[in-house]
C-alpha cells in the first residue's frame, strides 16, 4: 500500500526543543500514527457489509477477513489494554468486562442489537485513552443467518480515523460468516445433541465467553457453536485467534478458527481466520514520587508531583490542523493562522486533538499508577465563550484522580474541549486560571500550555513584549507566597514564547517549545497556510472551490484566538 506523502517525505528541518531536553517530533508522529492507521479501519468497517453482499465463495471470505481484521488489529494496537469476561481479570475492575462500570454501555449495545432482532454477546473490550467508554467486540449471528459474526459496538469512527464519542453508539458486523462447529467425526455427544434444536441466536446469547484462569483462553467450541476461540495474556495486551477445538477428531480445516460459506450449489468454502495483535499504549510510569521515575509526556514533561494544576488553552486557534489527510469527508472548520476556514479536506489531527491525547494519556497513567495524585483541570479562552471553564469536580480544589468517578469525569471534561462550534471556543485569556493556580496553597506543580500570545494583558489592555517581565514577576510573587512554591512548567504549542520561557525559568520548571515545523504535515501546507494558494505547488484545488472551502469572515474576532 502506498504511504501518504507526509509519511514518505522527510521534511528538510524539524525544530522541536525543550529548555532541558528531549525533542517532541516523534511524540507528535506517534500521536497521529494510530489515527492514520485506524482511518483505514474505519473505512473497512463501513464497507464490510457491502463487500460481503457482493462477493462470493473464497473471494468473499478472504475480503471479509481482510477488512474486518484490518479494523480489529488497528483498534487493538491503538488501545491501552484488553478487558475480558470472568474472574480471571484479577488485576482489578478496569480489566474485567463484567465490572459494573461497563454495565450501562453493554446494555446499550445489547439493546441496539435487539432492535434488529440480533444478539450481542460481549467477548472482550478495548480500553482507549481518548474514550470514556470502551469499544466492545462480541458474538452475533451472521448476515445470512447460517453462521456467526464478530460485531463491534462503541463510539463511531470518522473517515479520518478519529472517534466521535458524542454521537450515538454504533454497532456493526466486523467479521461475518464465522463457521458453525460440526460434531467430532460426525458423532455428537449428548451435550452436543442438545444444541440441535436450538437456533443459532439462542446459542450465541448463552455462549460461555469466560476466559480460563490458567490458559487465558475462551472455552473450546463444540457442535453448532462458533468456530472462533480467543486467547489473551496475563498483561491483557494480546488478542489472538486460536484453534476452536484441539481434539484430534477434527481435521486440519476444522481445527482452526475459520469462516465458512455455502454457495448456490451447496458446496462449502472455508477460509482460516488468523489474528495476533497487541495493545501498544505504554505505561510510561514505573515508579512515582520525587525520587522515582516521572511521566515524561511530550506536552507535560517530568511529572512526578502529587498535587498538580493543569491549565490548558481552549481557544479557537487550537482547531488548527497539524496533520492533513489525503481524502475528504464531512465539512469541518479550522483556524488557518489568520481566520477560520471551513473545508471538506480530511484532517488527521488538530492541535486540540493532540492536546487531548497527551492529557488523557497522562490522566490514565496517574489513575492507574499514582492514584493518590490530586489535580485540578482548567481550560481558558475568553470570558463567556464555551472553552473558558473549569472542570466542575476541581472547582473547589484538588481532587484525587484515583477515584473512578473523578477519573471518568476528568476524561469527559478533556474530551468536551473539542465539542461545539470552533468559532465559539474563544480567544486567549489565561489570567483568571493562572491567578487561581498560582495561589492554591496545596499545589506543588503547575502545567501551563498555550498555542498563542494572550489576546490582552491581565488588566485587559493590549499585550506586547513590555508585558513579559512584569507578568512573570507578578505570578512568581504569588507563587512565592506559598510555604513551598510550586514548580512551573510551560508548553508553547506551535510558537516561540519568550514570556512562557521566562515563566518556567523563574518557576524552576521546564519550558517546552513545539515549533510550527513540528506541528505541520510534510506537504508544505502546514496549518491550512497556502492549500488554496495558486503559487503553492502542493495546493490541492479539489478543496478550494466555493462549495468546499469557505473563509468564515467575521468569525475570528480575536487577534490571537
Amino acid at each position: 500500500m502506498k504511504l501518504p506523502s507526509f509519511l514518505r517525505n522527510t521534511p528538510p528541518k524539524r525544530r522541536s526543543k525543550r529548555s532541558r531536553g528531549m525533542g517532541t517530533t516523534e511524540a507528535i508522529v506517534s500521536l497521529a500514527a494510530g489515527v492514520l492507521v485506524i482511518g483505514a479501519g474505519a473505512m473497512a468497517l463501513r464497507s464490510t457489509d457491502v463487500l460481503i453482499n457482493r462477493a462470493e465463495g473464497k473471494a468473499s471470505l478472504r475480503q471479509n477477513t481482510t477488512n474486518g481484521l484490518r479494523l480489529l488489529r488497528s483498534e487493538v494496537e491503538r488501545s491501552m489494554h484488553i478487558m475480558v469476561n470472568g474472574s480471571k481479570a484479577s488485576q482489578g475492575g478496569d480489566f474485567d468486562l463484567a465490572d459494573e462500570q461497563y454495565a450501562a454501555s453493554l446494555q446499550t449495545c445489547q439493546a441496539k442489537a435487539s432492535t434488529s432482532n440480533q444478539v450481542f454477546r460481549p467477548v472482550f473490550g478495548l480500553k482507549m485513552i481518548e474514550l470514556t467508554d470502551p469499544v466492545f467486540y462480541g458474538i452475533s449471528t451472521s448476515s445470512s443467518g447460517k453462521g456467526y459474526s464478530l460485531s463491534r459496538c462503541g463510539a463511531p469512527l470518522s473517515i479520518d480515523g478519529t472517534y466521535n464519542e458524542t454521537d450515538e453508539i454504533f454497532i456493526a458486523r466486523v467479521i461475518d460468516d464465522i463457521a458453525v462447529m460440526p460434531c467430532a467425526n460426525g458423532e455428537c455427544t449428548d451435550t452436543e445433541e442438545s444444541n440441535k434444536t436450538k437456533q443459532l441466536k439462542d446459542i450465541a446469547s448463552s455462549l460461555d465467553v469466560n476466559f480460563s484462569t490458567d490458559s487465558y483462553t475462551t472455552p473450546e467450541r463444540i457442535y453448532r457453536e462458533p468456530a472462533l476461540r480467543i486467547e489473551t495474556d496475563p498483561n491483557y495486551k494480546l488478542v489472538k485467534f486460536i484453534d476452536p477445538n484441539t481434539g484430534t477428531e477434527y481435521n486440519d480445516n476444522l481445527n482452526e478458527s475459520h469462516l465458512q460459506l455455502s454457495n448456490s450449489s451447496r458446496s462449502l468454502s472455508i477460509y482460516p481466520l488468523y489474528l495476533a495483535a497487541f495493545a501498544r499504549a505504554d505505561k510510561r510510569l514505573e515508579n512515582y514520587g520525587e525520587t522515582g521515575i516521572a511521566i515524561d509526556s511530550a506536552f507535560f514533561p517530568e511529572l512526578n508531583s502529587d498535587r498538580v494544576a493543569f491549565l490548558v488553552d481552549g481557544s479557537g486557534s487550537m482547531s488548527a490542523c497539524i496533520l492533513w489527510g489525503s481524502g475528504n469527508g464531512d465539512k469541518r472548520t479550522y483556524w488557518n493562522g489568520q481566520r477560520y476556514q471551513s473545508t471538506r479536506r480530511s484532517c488527521a489531527m488538530t492541535r486540540m486533538e493532540s492536546l487531548q491525547k497527551e492529557l488523557l494519556a497522562v490522566l490514565t497513567d496517574l489513575h492507574h499508577n499514582a492514584p493518590d495524585t490530586k489535580i485540578t483541570l482548567t481550560a481558558f479562552s475568553s470570558k463567556g465563550y464555551s472553552n473558558h471553564r473549569e472542570w466542575s469536580r476541581s472547582s473547589d480544589g484538588l481532587v484525587r484522580i484515583g477515584d473512578v468517578d473523578h477519573y471518568q469525569s476528568a476524561k469527559e471534561f478533556v474530551n468536551s474541549l473539542s465539542a461545539g462550534d470552533v468559532t465559539r471556543w474563544g480567544g486567549t485569556d489565561p489570567w483568571n486560571g493562572l491567578e487561581k493556580a498560582m495561589t492554591m496553597a496545596d499545589v506543588n506543580a503547575v502545567y501551563f500550555l498555550s498555542d498563542g500570545e494572550p489576546s490582552q494583558d491581565r488588566r485587559g489592555r493590549s499585550w506586547s513584549s513590555r508585558d513579559y517581565g512584569p507578568t512573570v514577576e507578578y505570578y512568581i510573587a504569588k507563587n512565592n507566597q506559598r510555604t513551598t512554591p510550586a514548580k512551573v512548567f510551560t508548553t508553547a504549542l506551535g510558537l516561540e514564547s519568550p514570556w512562557m520561557k521566562l515563566f518556567a525559568e523563574r518557576g524552576k520548571g521546564v519550558y517546552t517549545q513545539i515549533d510550527p515545523e513540528s506541528l505541520k504535515d510534510n506537504n508544505g501546507i502546514g496549518n491550512n497556510e497556502g492549500f488554496c494558494d495558486p503559487s503553492n505547488p502542493s495546493a490541492n484545488f479539489d478543496y478550494c472551490n466555493d462549495a468546499d472551502d469557505v473563509e468564515l469572515t467575521g468569525a475570528g474576532q480575536f487577534r490571537n484566538p
